[in-house]
């Protein structure tokens, strides 16, 4: 596994003091799949759906951020639509996007309501990932979630992960604490499997 740090300065936490601020619902819970699927199934009546990418808000903080969504018009034209779920930021329109080397030639389109149908299983696939984790790592966060076809067109959940080595402390580093994490993805298939990358 290949260790990332967080930076966050230290004297921040002076300025901002605890408030009763609601906060966006963590990634994985169903009133974020809920939200996301809300607003996809706005924009699937005038787009066809490829690929849902949905982040955290701040690292290690698995907090929903924001989604981003691949599209396509009825003549195949690709689109990208930007999702905010902090802040109130206004959704953007969807903005015509350049082809990536990842695009498929004949893609297969998600349906929203696969999602919608597993919104109550998403945290339970997080918690079957968490205890698979090897032995010394801590669960920080859900850091994004992709939501696709898979090569046969069946629905496919993706998820990465970020831990800390358990009993690690944060340490101070030119006046800015360092938190060492690292990134675990895990795959769910469209009956509910979970299989992982080799760490």
């Amino acid at each position: 596994m290949k260790v990332k740090n967080l930076f966050v300065a230290a004297a921040i936490a002076a300025f901002f003091p605890a408030c009763s601020q609601i906060l966006p619902p963590v990634i994985q819970s169903p009133e974020a799949i809920a939200e996301l699927a809300a607003d996809l199934k706005k924009i699937s009546k005038d787009y066809k759906i490829e690929k849902v990418v949905v982040h955290e808000k701040d690292e290690l903080s698995g907090i929903f951020g924001m989604g981003v969504v691949d599209l396509r018009d009825s003549k195949d034209a690709l689109y990208e639509q930007v999702l905010y779920y902090n802040f109130s930021i206004p959704h953007n329109d969807p903005k015509p996007r350049k082809e990536r080397i990842s695009d498929p030639k004949n893609p297969s389109y998600l349906n929203v309501d696969d999602i919608i149908e597993r919104k109550d299983l998403i945290g339970k696939y997080v918690e079957e990932a968490k205890a698979q984790l090897p032995e010394g790592y801590t669960f920080e966060s859900v850091d994004f979630m992709t939501f696709k076809p898979d090569d046969q067109g069946a629905f496919s959940l993706s998820f990465e992960i970020q831990v800390t080595e358990t009993g690690k402390a944060p340490r101070m580093e030119g006046g800015r604490k360092v938190t060492d994490y690292y990134e675990l993805k895990f795959y769910v298939d469209k009956d509910g499997n979970i299989t992982h990358d080799e760490w």
